[in-house]
């Protein structure tokens, strides 16, 4: 079972190319925009690990840790 990684980033070229990157090594990737949603992703739960941009509209990355 693959681990399952959560990036969350406002800056789409940032959240793609750790998206690619990360699919192509065989996790499993899930992304979101903002803080808010990143925090809505985190409540379904199941991620191994997070990866968060500190700057983001709405709540900032040291809001959601």
């Amino acid at each position: 079972m693959a681990k399952r990684i959560l990036i969350v980033d406002d800056d789409l070229s940032v959240r793609t190319l750790f998206s690619e990157t990360l699919t192509s090594e065989g996790f499993e990737v899930s992304t979101a925009a903002d803080g808010e949603q990143g925090l809505a992703r985190l409540i379904e739960g199941g991620f191994d690990l997070v990866l968060l941009d500190v700057m983001m509209p709405k709540i900032d990355g040291l809001g959601i840790l």
